[in-house]
């Protein structure tokens, strides 16, 4: 597997108007830095379009979603609601 092949496939599943700015495919990723599938590394300038302003992999990060996930993955509040949801609500 490398980035053309991946493109070739990409070209063919995703709709044209679904853009991508670089022609590389992440294979991982830490703190600022991503490797694509053939493991040229690469700083992460975009991270996620700033959503990952912590760093790819932030342990901190990682404890609180290990520990969420061990709980429950998600659920619709408006169905059944979870006290999560009020803290980040009320903070």
């Amino acid at each position: 597997m490398n980035n053309q092949s991946l493109m070739d496939r990409r070209n063919n599943a995703v709709p044209r108007g679904v853009a991508t700015a670089t022609p590389l495919f992440v294979k991982r990723a830490k703190n600022a830095e991503i490797w694509d599938v053939e493991d040229n590394r690469y700083i992460d300038f975009a991270a996620g379009i700033a959503v990952v302003n912590t760093g790819h992999c932030n342990p901190a990060v990682t404890q609180a979603v290990t520990e969420q996930i061990n709980q429950f993955s998600h659920t619709a509040f408006q169905v059944a609601g979870y006290e999560n949801y009020i803290t980040l609500q009320s903070a």
